[in-house]
């Protein structure tokens, strides 16, 4: 259907009151920031049991306030997360209220009961089994212990059962809303291959100066790659799991299982580009009396790893962009080229400088193949 204010033009920005550009700005705050999503998925729970808690007769109506209580404890990242945290934290709870029942009678004063739980409680939240939920042990051995002491039998009904009525709902809460944190893996894959790209640059820098650096200027370049590393292990991690009894993990089955690939393909660069690094650092450096490279190959190189920078850099979707990857294998055959001149004009063996260039290779190969940018290769 034709309108009558004209084709709009293609330069022309969207309003900042254009609900479609608003609609876009909440996806992508929310995909960003799953905390919002959790947070709003532990209020619908924690709402809903408070709810049918007060359809329950007694003792339930004496401690209402432990199943929405139990229904945020369950809420998780994931749906098998969740089903693990409830039942960990309940059998954390069981066994703290075993542990006070069975002191309770004892014919000791109270102060002296009160050092045994904690203690007994303490020594069996080490349980491998209980997880994050051990400190729940001597929590509700104290509870139990202390404000369960008139009745403790119906107090224990009320504690443990209501808490895992919660805990059902929050799971159930989760089962129909299931997460799937894709943009915040996505975003630890991108800052991981960015600072993989930056420790390339840094080492390229270096290799562009006048002189070789010194030993402890090149320590000043080489960057902390494992925290980064870990993070980006833990979030794809964390989508691999959630996508387990997930029912929207189908229509994003191809993202999820890219990122995946992705995730493991970072796994094996950044060891490549730790051994490299490490080369460089240490074959081509001032406080030695024969550098790996020397001036006739540095900028080669530093070419060589700024290319493999670029197509770090220039990764979207599922593929690095095809002018970036040929000119980085550009770059890459320019080094091997001088390498191959540079042999027949010296005695020198050249293993190190070759390493280099191979490590380069090996690198450049990790993140798109030869024969695979040659078929993506513009005309």
């Amino acid at each position: 259907m034709q309108g009558t204010a004209g084709p709009r033009s293609p330069n022309r920005r969207p309003s900042r009151w254009d609900p479609r550009s608003w609609s876009g700005a909440l996806e992508r705050t929310w995909a960003r920031n799953p905390q919002i999503g959790l947070a709003l998925r532990a209020a619908i729970a924690a709402t809903i049991a408070w709810a049918l808690i007060q359809l329950l007769p007694q003792p339930a109506q004496e401690y209402p306030y432990y199943a929405p209580f139990g229904a945020v404890i369950a809420i998780s990242t994931t749906l098998a997360g969740s089903a693990r945290t409830t039942a960990q934290s309940v059998a954390a709870i069981a066994i703290g209220a075993a542990v006070a029942l069975a002191v309770d009678g004892l014919p000791v004063p109270i102060v002296a009961r009160v050092g045994l739980v904690v203690t007994a409680g303490m020594l069996l939240a080490g349980w491998h089994r209980l997880g994050g939920s051990g400190s729940w042990v001597p929590t509700s051995a104290l509870f139990v212990l202390i404000i369960g002491g008139g009745d403790p039998v119906d107090y224990v009904l009320g504690f443990a059962g209501l808490t895992f009525l919660g805990a059902l709902i929050g799971t159930a809460v989760l089962a129909v809303f299931p997460p799937l944190p894709l943009a915040p893996s996505q975003t630890e894959l991108g800052r991981l291959r960015d600072l993989l790209a930056a420790q390339l640059e840094d080492l390229a820098d270096g290799l562009q100066q006048e002189h070789p650096p010194t030993e402890d200027e090149w320590r000043e370049r080489i960057h902390t790659i494992d925290p980064v590393l870990a993070q980006m292990r833990a979030a794809v991690q964390q989508t691999d799991e959630a996508r387990r009894g997930n029912l929207r993990a189908r229509r994003h089955q191809q993202v999820a299982d890219r990122q995946y690939a992705q995730a493991r393909a970072l796994e094996r660069l950044t060891l490549m580009v730790e051994d490299l690094t490490q080369l460089i650092a240490e074959t081509e450096t001032a406080d030695v009396s024969h550098v790996a490279l020397g001036p006739a190959l540095r900028p080669a190189a530093a070419s060589a790893l700024t290319g493999l920078a670029d197509v770090l850099r220039s990764v979207e979707g599922p593929a690095a962009e095809p002018d970036t990857t040929r000119g980085a294998y550009d770059e890459l055959h320019a080094l091997e080229a001088q390498l191959r001149r540079a042999r027949q004009s010296t005695d020198d063996d050249l293993f190190a400088a070759s390493s280099v260039a191979l490590a380069i290779r090996r690198c450049l190969a990790a993140v798109v193949p030869e024969e695979l940018a040659e078929e993506e290769a513009p005309d």
